[in-house]
């Protein structure tokens, strides 16, 4: 999943996908990464719908009204969602409004989202929510930092393999500082006793 911004992102290591979308300008983002789109979602007030179609008549194009109340980005997940995606990579260059950045990494928590695996990629940092049962999975990130960020009050969570690690028994304060600027360094284990946890894992390999 392309998203917009006005940062062109840079393209991660992952899987080739099975379906792409782009959110709204997001479409342009993959034309200069040379990234095929099959799906655009958004309110086209940065593309010209008409365009789209006659350079691409196989394009699935979903338009929505200017004035709606779901971003881009949170109507892009919603047709992932349709179509019954299990793994999503949203690359996204980051930059603009600060609210727009906020919000779509809020997004990864939702009730809509939490369930499902939604990674966010941007420049050398990946951002991931975590529940209770839900695995934290990302790979080579060793050597990395990490930021963990309580979203609910009352949140516990226990690690391994960081410089500071928690335990069940420590409260996580939340949207507290506590868990800012964290470092891996051996191959983690991170799970999710109560709450919702935000995940940012920047390598300082890129």
């Amino acid at each position: 999943m392309i998203d917009g911004g006005p940062n062109l992102p840079s393209l991660p290591n992952i899987e080739p996908p099975t379906l792409v979308i782009a959110a709204d300008i997001g479409y342009l983002h993959a034309q200069n990464m040379g990234i095929q789109v099959d799906v655009v979602v958004g309110d086209f007030d940065s593309l010209n719908r008409e365009n789209l179609e006659m350079a691409n008549p196989q394009l699935v194009v979903e338009e929505h009204p200017e004035d709606k109340d779901e971003s881009d980005l949170a109507l892009a997940l919603s047709f992932a969602r349709t179509v019954g995606a299990e793994n999503i990579d949203i690359i996204t260059g980051g930059g603009g409004r600060l609210d727009h950045l906020l919000v779509s990494s809020m997004l990864l928590a939702s009730e809509e989202n939490v369930d499902q695996r939604i990674v966010t990629h941007c420049g050398a940092s990946r951002v991931v929510a975590l529940k209770p049962g839900k695995a934290f999975d990302l790979h080579d990130v060793v050597g990395s930092h990490v930021s963990i960020i309580a979203l609910r009050s009352d949140s516990r969570i226990s690690t391994t393999g960081l410089r500071w690690n928690s335990s069940l028994a420590d409260t996580f304060p939340v949207f507290s500082s506590l868990g800012l600027s964290n470092e891996v360094t051996d191959d983690p284990t991170i799970e999710v006793d109560h709450g919702v946890f935000l995940l940012i894992v920047t390598s300082r390999d890129l």
